[in-house]
């Protein structure tokens, strides 16, 4: 197979896995150094040295298995010989003292043209590393390749994000997260084609202001601040959580026209039924898929979203993931409002305990949704997703997907036959 070929293979394949094959034969002893994707990602160490961390000599082991992961970034960069890279990706702990050989990657990668860069360090770290400087003195002004910049649990100002705003023309995705030194932001310009835009947990951010006739979808996570939405003609994602998201859902009434063109929208909130009630939202004529990450107390009601359902007449998907605190109480299951979702066909509900609070908001649904399809119902709670469960987990799940059962048999005699409908996990 021609050469082309066989690195287009070692891309599929981890840069360790590729770095090993230089031993194969002399044709494959640096075919290695052509891959276009160099993704230096060591979560799963990391991941085993956080779980560890009370152990004696922890810290000995963190400083030795630091030192081997800069040693071998540094090694490929040294040796890798394509004239241009598709990704470089950088997944470790590391902090201010590595600033020179971060200075040196993200130069490296920029001369490379490369088209994703992606650094994310140790979210446990409170003394994030800065990100470089060398912007400033860089020898040419644009970088025409950069298509996604990714920066997580590092320390960038909104000055250096500017930066690559202006100077990166093709710039589509930008995301940034945990940065303490993020103050301020402008995402502006008459030539931007960013897309897609995710802020989230920079609690020191003030002032955000975006103006990008291109942007399709919104992600921010944070503290209350400054926000205009100067021009975002084409949003039609949003996903709202954090201080802002309670600040927000209470001035929603007050947000441009832009949000009656939304088709999909997520919130993140504590619910309160009170504060729920007497919320008024603007119609959001072109919201199709809403998710609703709620936490509540157990004997609380999430019968005061239906202010929210009307709103949106076109709504055809509904997620709710419940997370629950406090005791459960003895109140009675209330009785559902009328409130007709005329276009809803799928529900997941994630986190189903049983409780009042999410039988009742099942019956709502079951009543008022007259096109329904399938309503899936997933016991787990959400943060447990993907993770192995112990033995208590097991047994609530259990519990409450015989809950679940009783419920559709009350249904049943309600003449609210649920069918083949209804989906257990």
């Amino acid at each position: 197979m021609p050469d082309d070929v066989l690195v287009s293979i070692l891309s599929l394949i981890t840069m360790k896995e590729a770095g090993r094959t230089s031993v194969l034969s002399r044709r494959w002893q640096k075919l290695w150094t052509f891959v276009p994707n160099l993704n230096f990602d060591a979560q799963e160490r990391l991941n085993y040295l956080v779980d560890h961390r009370g152990e004696r000599g922890v810290g000995r082991l963190y400083r030795i298995e630091r030192t081997k992961y800069v040693k071998w970034v540094n090694g490929v960069v040294k040796l890798h010989q394509a004239p241009a890279i598709d990704q470089f990706r950088v997944s470790f702990d590391l902090f201010a003292d590595y600033r020179h050989d971060l200075d040196n990657w993200v130069k490296f990668a920029i001369e490379k043209r490369v088209q994703r860069l992606e650094l994310s360090f140790d979210k446990y770290r409170t003394n994030h590393c800065p990100f470089p400087s060398l912007y400033r003195t860089l020898s040419f002004p644009r970088c025409n390749s950069l298509r996604v910049l990714s920066l997580k649990y590092l320390s960038v100002s909104g000055e250096v994000l500017e930066y690559f705003i202006c100077n990166c023309p093709f710039l589509e995705r930008l995301c940034v997260q945990d940065s303490e030194t993020l103050v301020n932001l402008k995402v502006a310009g008459p030539l931007l084609r960013l897309k897609y835009l995710e802020i989230e947990r920079c609690l020191n951010l003030q002032n955000l202001e975006i103006s990008a006739k291109n942007l399709v979808s919104f992600v921010y996570y944070g503290p209350t601040i400054t926000m205009p939405f100067k021009y975002v003609p084409n949003l039609v994602e949003m996903s709202l959580g954090g201080k802002y998201c309670e600040y927000s859902i209470c001035k929603f009434c007050e947000f441009p026209s832009y949000l009656s063109r939304l088709e999909m929208l997520i919130l993140n909130l504590p619910m309160s039924k009170k504060k729920m009630k007497l919320l008024e939202f603007p119609t959001l004529s072109s919201l199709k898929q809403l998710e609703l990450i709620s936490y509540s107390k157990a004997n609380a009601s999430l019968l005061g979203l239906t202010s929210l359902f009307k709103a949106a007449p076109v709504l055809c998907r509904l997620t709710l993931k419940l997370h629950f605190y406090g005791p459960s109480g003895g109140r009675k299951v209330k009785k559902s409002p009328k409130c007709l979702l005329p276009c809803l066909k799928l529900v997941e509900l994630v986190g189903f305990v049983g409780q009042p609070i999410d039988v009742e908001y099942v019956a709502y649904l079951v009543e008022n949704a007259i096109e329904l399809e399938k309503i899936i119902i997933d016991p787990r709670r959400p943060l447990m997703i993907g993770r192995p469960l112990d033995s208590k987990d097991i047994e609530l799940i259990q519990a409450a997907r015989e809950r679940v059962k009783i419920l559709k048999r009350e249904l049943s005699l309600r003449e609210l036959s649920l069918g083949d409908r209804l989906v257990i996990l």
